[in-house]
């Protein structure tokens, strides 16, 4: 028996999908997720993913707003912001979940058994880390006072998620999106925290992080679930320190608080 022709519903919502999926995801969105999770989308609103949460945290925002001289000068480094943090995630191949006032969500599709999926993560925090840099650098020209410590704070986790159709936006709904916002609480300006369940998955890609020039060092953050603290990784990039450990010329020449080859447990600087 001949299979009958899509409804004119259908047709419509996978048209309707296509430019969400174009709003969100890389340029191969559609045959990344696979026939089966589309069909799910149109269907139910929602399908099961494995995915790569990173969630980033621009440090000061706020204060950095009430100092502006010009709030547009403000708005539009929002808006130069959150394109950066597009463009560099849909280059690696990932997607813009949302941006949140302060910060975004980014994550990407990690199926179980590919685990060279996992090295798109390390590559977009290493690119993303000196280009909201570029961008932060531009507010002081524009600010009557500017704080220490201000930048871009990221963190990371991996595991079952759902992707859901809410209105005409596509979110991720699921724990490593907790995880990941954890890690960013604990993380300074600069730096790149990861939970221990993506950080054992890394660890298992030492040989490419070796040649790539990254580290991926065992540590510990204090969260308000774990307050004695929780395992976790940070990753450390070539020609990239964190805000921590690189002081102002002005500011005096005093060591960073631990030496980066034994990192003391992190606290949240919240």
């Amino acid at each position: 028996m001949a299979e009958s022709a899509p409804s004119r519903f259908k047709v419509d919502r996978l048209g309707d999908l296509d430019a969400i999926l174009a709003r969100h995801g890389p340029a191969d969105a559609r045959q990344m997720l696979g026939d089966s999770a589309i069909e799910d989308l149109v269907t139910n609103r929602s399908t099961s993913v494995e995915a790569s949460v990173v969630v980033g945290d621009l440090r000061m925002s706020a204060i950095i707003l009430r100092e502006a001289v010009q709030t547009t000068k403000f708005a539009r480094f929002i808006v130069g912001f959150t394109e950066a943090v597009r463009s560099v995630a849909n280059a690696s191949g990932g997607w813009f979940d949302k941006f949140t006032g302060d910060g975004f969500i980014a994550y990407w599709l990690t199926p179980p058994g590919q685990p060279a999926a996992l090295r798109d993560v390390p590559d977009f925090c290493q690119a993303l880390l000196p280009a909201a840099d570029n961008l932060v650098s531009s507010l002081r020209k524009t600010s009557r006072n500017f704080p220490v410590g201000v930048g871009l704070s990221l963190g990371a986790d991996s595991g079952p998620c759902e992707l859901v159709l809410v209105g005409e936006s596509l979110t991720l709904v699921g724990g490593p999106i907790v995880g990941a916002s954890r890690m960013v609480a604990g993380a300074n300006p600069g730096q790149t925290l990861l939970n221990v369940y993506l950080g054992e998955q890394l660890a298992e890609q030492r040989e490419w992080l070796t040649e790539s020039g990254i580290q991926l060092e065992r540590t510990s953050v204090k969260t308000k679930e774990y307050p004695l603290g929780q395992e976790a990784y940070e990753l450390r990039f070539p020609g990239i320190t964190d805000h921590r450990s690189a002081p102002h010329p002005s500011a005096g020449s005093e060591p960073p608080t631990h030496p980066p080859s034994d990192p003391a447990p992190l606290t949240d600087p919240r």
